[in-house]
């Protein structure tokens, strides 16, 4: 039977337009530097020029060998691909080494590449990628494809090898794109020159102020947009273990805390960007506890959890929605349509945010670009149902309820303001204390209408109003209408109609100004 084979075309388009941020093509060189065995990733990025970047790594660095083999096919071909190194630290291996490099052309056309092993062993290379390929493929230019007993390979550029001291280099790799879209350099030089620009603190607790105050990181620029989402995707821990409510997150922070990884860009250590604190309305947490799914016979284990602000929209808005993590690593970012979820929920969809932590499978449904899913794929829609689930039985529930409690607490607070308006208008102008209760039941001799009783008794005015129930209007005006009933009553009281008609309208108007 006739074998299935990929046809290579597919890897060197996305090789010029794999990822859709800088950030998630820096993303994937972070990802090779965490099974490089790395503890620290130094990203500097030439603010506020933008003519070079750089990707420095203290990982175990890889041989010439290594390096041709990736070259000669190894990318995107596991059966060519090195042998990973041996984690650290009991980290889940991410297995990314050679599309993550190319990744670097979202950025650049060409870069250079210094590695060196801890045994000594290195080299030092210039690599070109072809600008406009997709248009050489597309015209099926022979002198860019071949076809071998693996498949189809596209030549997508060419590299040097070149000389360099191996005494003056530290062990790990070093990713230099020297040569830059101008694209992309006018787009960043743009973001921090324009008035009102920030300059990101070189503490993230700092930055994540900075960040909390807007309504989406646009107004900051796409540089602070570039650390945010590498913030968000990397496998860094958190803030802190408080860092979200009922300290869901402490035991995902403790375990990346053991894996001794950092990532800094131009001398700012990253943390995620989720810190959850300070709302008056409070939050509704909801945690998803350690699950297993079967799904065609394989096993899919996930936990998270669930976090509504209560009554406030999420700052930035680029934090609200589900954010799956593969192994540490955020497959895109947030997903504002918390995977496709049918029902519209109104502003109450920008109070949400949460994430889920994904132990075992779903890495069958990724793209290439480990940016989005196949959302076809059963795996996918096993946890998407089990998502669903909870915000429909559990989440949203729980967030009408507390609507609920807070409208009834915010009226009965209101309720009480206006009937101390009421008092005070009335003593102000019949120069006596005010007593105000409220009729239960209507007397068996009361007209068809409710009606406000007020008793002089001399020292002091006594109102009795009808109960709200009994008010034949809308409920935000049922106080409002007794409350001018009573200033009707109290007018009445005067002898002449010159008279009731002129207390009736300095109360009135008393009362309407304080209401």
């Amino acid at each position: 039977m006739p074998k299935i084979k990929v046809h290579e075309k597919a890897l060197a388009h996305l090789s010029r337009g794999l990822y859709r941020s800088p950030a998630s093509a820096i993303r994937e060189l972070v990802s090779n530097a965490w099974d490089a065995n790395a503890t620290v990733v130094r990203i500097t990025t030439n603010t506020p020029n933008f003519f070079q970047i750089a990707i420095e790594d203290n990982g175990e660095g890889f041989t010439l060998s290594d390096f041709e083999t990736l070259m000669k096919g190894g990318i995107g071909n596991s059966l060519k691909r090195p042998l990973l190194v041996n984690p650290i630290n009991s980290r889940p291996v991410i297995g990314r080494l050679g599309i993550g490099m190319l990744g670097i052309a979202q950025v650049c056309l060409a870069f250079k590449i210094i590695s060196k092993t801890k045994n000594g062993q290195g080299f030092s290379a210039r690599v070109r990628l072809y600008d406009l390929l997709k248009e050489r493929l597309d015209k099926n230019d022979t002198t860019v494809t071949k076809i071998d007993s693996v498949g189809r390979e596209v030549d997508v550029g060419e590299y040097a090898i070149e000389p360099f001291d191996l005494s003056t280099v530290r062990f790990g790799t070093k990713i230099i794109a020297d040569d830059v879209h101008p694209t992309f350099v006018r787009a960043f030089q743009e973001s921090v020159r324009f008035d009102g620009f920030k300059k990101p603190p070189k503490e993230w607790a700092k930055a994540l102020r900075i960040v909390s105050k807007v309504r989406s990181l646009q107004e900051l620029g796409d540089y602070w947009r570039l650390i945010w989402e590498l913030a968000a995707s990397c496998p860094v821990p958190y803030l802190s273990e408080t860092a979200v409510p009922r300290k869901l997150v402490a035991e995902e922070h403790e375990k990346l805390e053991t894996y001794n990884f950092k990532v800094i860009i131009d001398g700012l250590e990253l943390r995620k960007p989720v810190y959850l604190h300070g709302n008056p309305d409070g939050y509704t947490t909801t945690p998803i506890p350690n699950e297993r799914l079967k799904v065609y016979g394989k096993d899919v284990a996930f936990h998270g959890y669930i976090v509504v602000q209560e009554g406030r929209q999420l700052r930035p808005d680029e934090l609200r929605g589900i954010l799956i993590r593969i192994k540490n690593v955020a497959i895109g970012y947030y997903d504002p349509t918390f995977l496709d979820y049918r029902i519209n929920q109104g502003p109450r969809s920008r109070w949400l945010t949460g994430e889920i932590f994904v132990e075992e499978g779903l890495e069958d449904a990724l793209n290439v670009d480990r940016d989005s899913f196949n959302r076809f794929h059963p795996e996918f829609r096993a946890i998407q149902e089990y998502v669903h689930k909870v915000l429909s039985t559990e989440v949203f529930p729980q967030v009408y309820k507390k609507i609920g409690e807070r409208s009834y607490q915010k009226s009965e607070v209101k309720y009480e303001s206006q009937t101390e308006t009421l008092k005070d208008v009335v003593s102000e102008v019949t120069e006596l204390p005010v007593k105000l209760r409220q009729q239960k039941q209507p007397s068996a001799d009361a007209d068809q209408f409710p009606s406000v009783e007020v008793n002089d008794r001399g020292k002091d005015i006594e109102i009795v109003i009808p109960s709200a129930d009994l008010i034949p209007t809308r409920k935000g005006n049922k106080h409002l209408a007794t409350s001018i009933l009573a200033i009707y009553e109290i007018a009445l009281r005067e002898k002449t109609r010159d008279k009731q008609r002129q207390i009736f309208t300095q109360l009135l108007l008393k009362l309407l100004a304080r209401w």
